[in-house]
């Protein structure tokens, strides 16, 4: 007996463009800051770069060097995260 309200998140996130003509729901931080910037529609792109990347793997050597390449990106995005994350909780006190 769950209804569509229970689902959904008490303070839901919500991204306005085009002087409000158009709002849209973000399921979270992440997803927010990536449609507030306009980088959602990078996704796909990067999806398909990294499957390029990763069918070129053919040995273990490649494998490393590419796990380096994607270790230090995440890094970076995690790190990212955190900084926005700090900046946010320093606003609303």
């Amino acid at each position: 007996m769950s209804t569509d309200n229970t689902k959904r998140s008490s303070n839901p996130l919500y991204v306005v463009r085009k002087n409000g003509v158009d709002v849209e729901e973000a399921s979270g931080l992440l997803e927010l800051i990536l449609k507030r910037t306009g980088l959602d529609k990078m996704i796909p792109i990067l999806e398909s770069f990294l499957a390029i990347i990763l069918s070129q793997v053919e040995s273990y050597a490649v494998f490393i060097e590419i796990k380096k390449m994607f270790d230090a990106i995440f890094n970076k995005v995690i790190e990212l995260i955190f900084q926005i994350q700090q900046m946010t909780a320093k606003k609303k006190v």
